[in-house]
């Protein structure tokens, strides 16, 4: 026998709310997992950037040390060379004043050869015809 209208669309209807429920159900679920997997992507994004950024002050502060001791090392080179470059200088030309004390003459011929080899050196003019 066939049911009667009321009671299949009461059945219809009951089915059409279960299928509803379940779906929006699913419909929470699904968004939940999705809620999750995004949080958990932006966490490891956020991760990896902090990493990342940690990774690059820290090189940074490295460079910026072995900068600093280049630096410093050829400021301490640059300082050597020129207390070297003085106490030479100084010593020639102690050796220069003894020399022109002691043998004004040696010097004076010294200066003398030089200067023609100096001359000797420069281009010669043109000749006129």
């Amino acid at each position: 026998m066939m049911k009667p209208f009321g009671e299949t669309a009461r059945d219809a209807q009951a089915k059409a709310s279960e299928l509803a429920e379940k779906t929006a159900e699913n419909a929470r679920a699904t968004a939940e997992a999705a809620k999750a997997r995004i949080q958990e992507g932006y966490g490891r994004a956020r991760a990896a950037t902090s990493d990342l950024a940690h990774r690059t002050r820290a090189a940074s502060s490295e460079l910026a040390a072995k900068g600093r001791e280049q630096a410093d090392a050829a400021r301490e080179a640059a300082g050597h060379a020129y207390e070297k470059g003085k106490a030479q200088a100084t010593r020639a030309n102690g050796k220069l004043k003894d020399i022109a004390k002691d043998q004004p003459l040696t010097l004076l011929a010294g200066a003398a050869a030089i200067g023609a080899l100096l001359g000797s050196l420069l281009p010669k003019g043109r000749k006129s015809d």
